[in-house]
């Protein structure tokens, strides 16, 4: 079971591993001889913005202090 700073720490992570990909592809999207790899880093940033959606869920599910804490629906940050 994780808690919910550990939730933090990976989404923070998860965060941190997108931005670097989305540098690496806007490095290497106007080589013609990394067409393939643009495609392949963009099918790993969608994977990771798959989990940062589920763990910001998740993390609006756990309790603190007794209290659940209100997650905002429809304020999802994405890094592009």
């Amino acid at each position: 079971m994780v808690n919910g700073l550990q939730l933090l720490d990976l989404l923070r992570e998860t965060e941190n591993k997108m931005l670097h990909l989305h540098r690496a592809i806007d490095r290497v999207s106007s080589e013609p001889d990394f067409k393939e790899s643009v495609s392949v880093l963009t099918v790993v940033v969608r994977d990771y913005q798959l989990q940062l959606d589920k763990m910001k869920q998740a993390l609006g599910k756990v309790e603190i202090g007794g209290q659940q804490q209100q997650h905002q629906q429809g304020h999802n940050t994405e890094i592009h």
